[in-house]
């Protein structure tokens, strides 16, 4: 099965990165390339959204988490949405969700987005 990225702009120097398909040993490069030359340190928000992901194998976690690392460093938000239910299935397995900012869809991201925000703007 073949994989096709999006990367769209998001708010405050941020990048979506849509991905369907299948995320797998054959398809993993073309999605490390992708954030190779999308995600540098002035992007602040990086949304992986899994909504039209159906297979994610150890080779496709390995570019995300490579992904989220790059982004910690850079002290942004990675974030996590539209998880299909065997995507979310596999982060539980090796446990890895504890930590990550996981939204069942783009209204709860968008909620939770808008309140820290308005905790900036607060001075919180």
């Amino acid at each position: 099965m073949s994989l096709t990225i999006a990367v769209t702009a998001e708010a405050n120097n941020g990048k979506r990165v849509s991905i369907t398909g299948s995320l797998d040993s054959n398809t993993a490069p073309e999605l490390q390339q992708t954030i190779d030359q999308e995600i540098n340190d002035t992007v602040n928000t990086v949304i992986i959204d899994f909504k039209d992901l159906d297979f994610l194998s150890s080779a496709g976690l390995r570019v995300i988490f490579k992904a989220k690392k790059l982004v910690d460093g850079n002290s942004g938000k990675f974030i996590l949405v539209n998880l299909q239910p065997q995507i979310k299935k596999v982060f539980e397995i090796i446990k890895a969700l504890d930590g990550m900012n996981v939204f069942k869809d783009q209204d709860e991201m968008d909620e939770y987005l808008t309140a820290m925000q308005n905790k900036v703007i607060e001075g919180e």
